[in-house]
């Protein structure tokens, strides 16, 4: 018990010592919400793995070297999210589609990126995954680090989320006449 108070104590003294500067170090990078998410990152993991970090002086590089991993794995998602808005774009049927289906399929695709657009970089990767690349659960788990059961939780929040957004822009991207592709439940 003792271990864990002075685990909690640590933690603490390092997030209040240098989470403004971690903080900075995202903001001259990403948007303001991006910083803020990528900073509970780097502190998540400081959290997790507190036992690993350097005492004094040697915490601070520390903190900047786990920041500069989020950072690599929030553009690998970007890069990604532009690799699946092409895939999505440019996918067409086997036969020839009328005009004015293509007209409105395009529309429908541009709804469908902008409200994903205002979700956050995690809950994107998750309905990336699920969705466009039919991961399934358990891949999810791997790919996130996380139990099956918590990959099934997140995406199921995600999902939520996304019919919040979709229905508070009016986009109706979530309606149920529209597609059922995004009104899936995680269930598996």
């Amino acid at each position: 018990m003792v271990a864990a108070v002075d685990e909690a104590h640590r933690f603490r003294s390092l997030y209040e010592q240098h989470q403004p500067d971690v903080l900075a170090y995202f903001l001259r990078r990403l948007d303001r919400d991006d910083a803020v998410d990528a900073t509970a990152d780097v502190f998540l993991t400081a959290w997790r793995r507190i036992g690993d970090v350097p005492s004094d002086t040697e915490a601070r590089p520390w903190l900047f070297g786990v920041a500069r991993n989020v950072l690599r794995n929030q553009h690998r998602t970007l890069r990604r999210m532009r690799r699946l808005r092409a895939k999505a774009t440019t996918t067409t049927g086997e036969s020839a589609p009328l005009p004015e289906t293509v007209v409105v399929r395009r529309e429908r695709d541009r709804e469908v990126m902008a409200t994903l657009d205002r979700l956050r970089p995690q809950d994107r990767e998750i309905l990336a995954l699920r969705l466009w690349e039919e991961a399934s659960y358990d891949e999810i788990a791997k790919l996130m680090q996380c139990s099956r059961h918590a990959a099934e939780q997140r995406y199921g929040r995600a999902l939520r989320r996304l019919r919040s957004v979709s229905q508070q822009s009016g986009h109706g991207v979530m309606s149920r006449d529209r597609t059922d592709l995004l009104t899936e439940e995680p269930t598996e």
